[in-house]
């Protein structure tokens, strides 16, 4: 699979000289900080436990004070007292009143229960339930019945009722229900590690809950939520965690969910940099910086192998659903010998039995789809077993194809209309801010969250098309491409019969995209043309030995360790750069878009070598010819994904990891007998 495939093809600025460097050499290359709702980088700064309110508790003591005032007072209360007050809220009903006395003086042996006269007005009823509970607790009830409200004799299994009583409630005290904490990890990706704490703490699953996905290869932070669950518990974790840490504790009264995050930090470090010079790299952020970059889907999108997801996307829209069963299983190389050997008997053979019992579990797809076949013994039901396949795997591939379209049309644009204006033709959002707001699941068209039936994301988000009285007023961070769908307008200019053009080739067009089947009619959605990242900064810097650390991580620094030692005319060159990017951009494009080098995971595997000759090889800055020594570039998720899928996380990374976010998804939701696939 290479980026030229999949439409990624151009460059914003292409007139600035592109350069090689290394990226994640070391994990701390790589790290992410999430940016939470209120715009405030998440980041490990403290093991401190949180100190409950003085103010809340204060009002909580008084409350208390108040209730046992209260029960005192009724206990010095003579028993004509309280029935005088009843009866003053019963307005003086000297029958209903006598019947309570008999009730009463019975112990409900005589008069079992009495029933009150209708009462109209709701305060009234309130006082009356309000009298018997404080003057009568633990004699008599107020109850309603069929729309009558009667009173009657206290029993022993009224004590195990909890209904209205008021008990101390120590989470109001503490600030809420769910312990918000800061999640720092190494090398783990973030399923993995919440299922570490599932396990460790022996709690549901269902008990954390966080923003977003984060990466494995790198370091990074971010918002954790847990449910009833003590700071002084998860903090007790710590000793036992590896390559992890829990920091920051507060309680808040609301948990998180898949999407609350406005994006993410990221400081990258680009090793081993070999360019014409620095003044190079200062044009090609400032290039970022100021242009920003092509806001293409990254090729994890498009799986590592031979077939890519969006040619399976492309098979279920036409409704092919052999085709598409037979591209999932289809033999490739580069994914390890155990699953090419699994592929292989089974293109072989067709003997779904044998097949199962080679194939690992983690690969859900495959796995349910020769679950369907052995169930039914044949292959004859290729949907059925296609739809064996959790849904929001089977959601990826096509949504996976929405964007190789996506992809090719912003490469078509830019080629006839260049990236420095709009045009007239053009596409803009009436709502900017509906835009942005969905734009984390834009080409999402569900949402059990984090998917659902429908289109959630950008399903309100509408556009129009640019004319020649207002294209002025726009720019070109402004102009959107519709990714395919029944529910979004074309560009009225060339591009809008390239998408037909295009499309056509494989069978479909962009003007019918309902189905049959509602899971794959998609409504289609917007995405914006370019990206700007946020606070962007850089620094150029020199050292000496290869593998020093460069930067600092949030754990190294709450720790005081000092800044790495650099040496100004050391042998080797590298590039820090800083930039924020909202949930829905890819990191490899920006940093892409920096280098002018290709990031496909095949492309990368030819380099293998640099990173092992980095320890022996002299970088100065002024080398080869950036032409001739290809970047090494990160094949990550975009800048956060607010899915529930996400890998095993078990096992090596190998140069299909980046398939592995479309295939290997053990945190999807399972379909028959894919419980026993999870680890």
């Amino acid at each position: 699979m290479t980026e030229t495939i999949v439409g990624i093809q151009t460059f914003v600025d292409p007139a600035i000289p592109g350069f090689s460097a290394i990226i994640k050499q070391r994990y701390s290359d790589f790290i992410v900080n999430e940016v939470d709702q209120e715009n405030q980088t998440v980041r490990l700064t403290s093991y401190d436990l949180p100190v409950p309110d003085p103010e809340g508790i204060r009002l909580r003591e008084e409350q208390l004070q108040a209730k046992e005032d209260a029960e005192q007072a009724n206990r010095e209360m003579g028993d004509e007292a309280k029935l005088a007050e009843l009866a003053a809220v019963l307005d003086n009903d000297e029958e209903t009143m006598t019947q309570i006395r008999k009730m009463l003086d019975s112990y409900g042996n005589d008069v079992e229960f009495v029933n009150l006269k209708p009462q109209d007005d709701k305060a009234k009823r309130t006082m009356i339930h309000k009298v018997i509970k404080e003057r009568f607790s633990g004699r008599m009830i107020s109850e309603t019945v069929e729309g009558t409200m009667r009173l009657r004799m206290h029993k022993k299994k009224d004590d195990f009722d909890r209904r209205g009583k008021v008990k101390y409630d120590i989470w109001k005290d503490l600030g809420g229900e769910f312990c918000r904490f800061c999640l720092f990890k190494e090398n783990r990706e973030t399923m993995e590690a919440i299922n570490h704490l599932t396990t460790t703490l022996r709690v549901p699953g269902k008990v954390f809950t966080f923003a977003g996905t984060k990466d494995r290869r790198g370091i990074t932070s971010q918002w954790v939520t847990a449910h009833k669950v003590k700071a002084e518990r998860l903090l007790a974790l710590n000793k036992g965690l590896r390559n992890m840490n829990l920091g920051n504790f507060s309680y808040v009264p609301k948990s998180l969910k898949l999407g609350d995050l406005n994006g993410n930090r990221f400081m990258i470090t680009l090793r081993n940099v070999q360019v014409d010079s620095e003044d190079t790299l200062n044009k090609s952020m400032t290039s970022l910086r100021d242009k920003g970059f092509i806001n293409y889907f990254g090729m994890q999108r498009f799986g590592t192998g031979s077939v890519g997801t969006h040619e399976v996307g492309g098979a279920i829209l036409r409704g092919e659903w052999e085709a598409a069963v037979d591209l999932i299983m289809k033999p490739r190389l580069g994914e390890g010998p155990d699953l090419e050997k699994a592929r292989k008997h089974w293109a072989e053979h067709k003997d779904a039995k044998e097949a199962i019992k080679l194939f690992p579990r983690r690969w859900v797809a495959e796995y349910q789809i020769l679950w369907s076949f052995q169930k039914t013994g044949h292959q004859r039901q290729p949907f059925e077993a296609l739809n064996n396949i959790p849904r929001n795997l089977r959601l990826m591939y096509v949504h996976a194809y929405q964007s190789y379209i996506w992809n090719h049309m912003v490469t078509e644009r830019i080629a006839l209309y260049g990236a420095d204006k709009p045009v007239v033709g053009d596409l803009v959002a009436i709502d900017k801010n509906a835009l942005e707001a969905g734009d984390e699941n834009m080409d999402d068209n569900s949402n059990d969250n984090n998917r659902g039936a429908s289109s959630k994301g950008d399903s309100h988000v509408r556009a129009k098309v640019l004319t020649e009285e207002d294209v002025d007023q726009y720019t070109i961070y402004d102009v959107i491409l519709p990714l395919p769908g029944f529910d979004v307008i074309y560009p009225t200019h060339a591009i809008g019969a390239k998408y037909k053009e295009l499309m056509a080739k494989d069978g479909l067009d962009p003007h019918s995209m309902k189905r049959g089947n509602k899971e794959y009619s998609l409504s289609g959605s917007y995405r914006s043309f370019l990206s700007k990242p946020e606070n962007v900064e850089w620094e150029i810097v020199r050292y000496d030995q290869a593998d020093i650390p460069l930067t600092l991580t949030d754990q190294e620094r709450m720790e005081g360790k000092p800044q790495p030692l650099l040496v100004p005319d050391g042998k080797y060159l590298a590039l820090i750069l800083n930039l924020t990017l909202k949930s829905s951009q890819y990191a490899t494009m920006a940093i892409r878009e920096v280098c002018k080098q290709d990031t496909s995971a095949g492309f990368q595997a030819t380099l293998n070598t640099v990173d092992s000759t980095a320890n022996s090889t002299t970088a100065s800055a002024a080398v080869t010819p950036a032409e001739t020594t290809p970047v090494v570039t990160p094949a990550e998720t975009p800048a956060e994904t607010p899915s529930a899928m996400s890998a095993d996380g078990k096992g090596e990374e190998t140069t299909g990891a980046s398939k592995r976010s479309i295939e290997e998804v053990e945190g999807a939701t399972p379909g028959p007998e894919a419980k026993a696939s999870k680890d």
